[in-house]
């Protein structure tokens, strides 16, 4: 029983000496402080990060200067803490940070508040220096810009001859050079197609582009781009299936049209040419469903959770042009906080679906809002009796 007592009455300072140990061994730096923003603790990944001295770790006279991404100072009452403590979330928010020596780099901050009793107590904010993060994707942007630009021009110099030597060995009746010349302007605009699909992917993974969503008339959207498919000469039967009442939704009306191009340029090209394109909208009270259902060979189930990826085409398929198609579709649809489905069977065809919230700003940024945080403590009532003894040093 003895043994027992005295194991319990050392749990707590058990759990201070393992919390220490913890904050001690993370890479990502951890500063903790009270209710009035006064510094108790700073582990060693922050005194690194600070370029804090030894013994430096809990100097009350140390503000990191922080700026918005902008350049401008933030405000005071804006910082990390002060947000936290008025019960504000924050995750990966991002500022720009001048340090000890004067050099400015890329913070981005997550942290939660520590409450005992019910009332505030302590502030764990997190951090971690981005800066290469961004350089490095400011360099993608630069590099995606000058690529596209140099393969555009000379692109645009070929389209242009192409379209005028067709037109005029057409007028002339030179039947073998004008096949020719529609050859060459046929490979010319797929060519410049897959440089859209291209760039447009890389675009967003670079953040080069967002959405513009506004009020869109969805049933509209969905009828132009069926009649302009409709009024190609190639192109097969596309049955189209619209609900009678209007169908509005906040939307990136242009991002939406290119989703359902590629979703029914990818219907005919894996359909036979006798079968036809099946187009439907249906809305409920919270999404807009678009979906593309087509006769072809089908997908089997080991496909299905790769057909999205970048470059990705199913063997033995007979597909043309570089696997970016549907890659493009889901990075749309989750911008605007929607999703892509896919019921597909070998042998039955395949259905895709574009889910998308009605109002497709407020989702998008509720998603953002909800992003994983990066912290390492949680906001629990009991936890400060744990966290009481930090004001020692972790560093080491």
């Amino acid at each position: 029983m003895r043994s027992l007592k005295l194991q319990e009455n050392s749990t707590p300072e058990l759990i201070t000496r393992s919390l220490h140990a913890i904050l001690k061994n993370l890479t990502e730096a951890v500063t903790v402080t009270d209710t009035q923003g006064r510094v108790i603790m700073r582990n060693k990944a922050a005194r690194e990060m600070l370029l804090l001295r030894p013994g430096e770790e809990t100097r009350p006279d140390y503000q990191v200067r922080l700026r918005y991404m902008d350049g401008t100072p933030v405000p005071q009452g804006q910082d990390p803490v002060a947000r936290i403590l008025r019960g504000e979330e924050v995750k990966r928010l991002e500022f720009l940070a001048e340090r000890n020596d004067g050099s400015v780099r890329v913070f981005q901050f997550s942290g939660s508040l520590i409450r005992e009793d019910g009332k505030p107590a302590l502030v764990v904010l997190t951090y971690r220096d981005v800066t290469d993060m961004h350089r490095y994707a400011e360099q993608q942007k630069d590099y995606l810009r000058a690529t596209s630009h140099d393969l555009r021009n000379p692109l645009s110099v070929l389209l242009t001859q192409a379209q005028l030597l067709e037109k005029e060995t057409r007028l002339k009746g030179l039947h073998d050079e004008n096949r020719a010349a529609q050859a060459i302007l046929k490979s010319g605009k797929r060519i410049s197609a897959m440089l859209d699909h291209l760039v447009e992917s890389l675009s967003y993974d670079a953040g080069l582009w967002s959405l513009r969503p506004r009020e869109t008339d969805v049933k509209r959207l969905v009828s132009d781009v069926i009649d302009r498919y409709r009024s190609w000469p190639c192109v097969k039967e596309i049955s189209l299936c619209l609900p009678e009442d209007d169908v509005r939704a906040v939307v990136d009306a242009d991002r939406v049209e290119r989703c359902l191009e590629n979703l029914i340029t990818n219907a005919i090209q894996y359909s036979p040419p006798e079968t036809r394109v099946e187009v439907s909208l249906a809305v409920d009270d919270e999404t807009v469903h678009i979906s593309v259902r087509d006769r072809g060979l089908g997908i089997d189930s080991t496909h299905i959770p790769k057909i999205f990826d970048r470059f990705y085409r199913v063997e033995g398929s007979g597909a043309k042009g570089l696997g970016l198609g549907l890659c493009i579709v889901r990075h749309i649809a989750e911008a605007h906080g929607g999703k892509v489905l896919v019921n597909s069977e070998p042998g039955q065809g395949s259905t895709f679906t574009l889910v998308l919230p009605i109002n497709a700003a407020e989702s998008s940024a509720r998603d953002q809002s909800e992003e994983p945080s990066t912290s390492a403590a949680s906001d629990n009532g009991s936890d400060h009796s744990t966290l009481s003894g930090l004001s020692r040093e972790a560093g080491g």
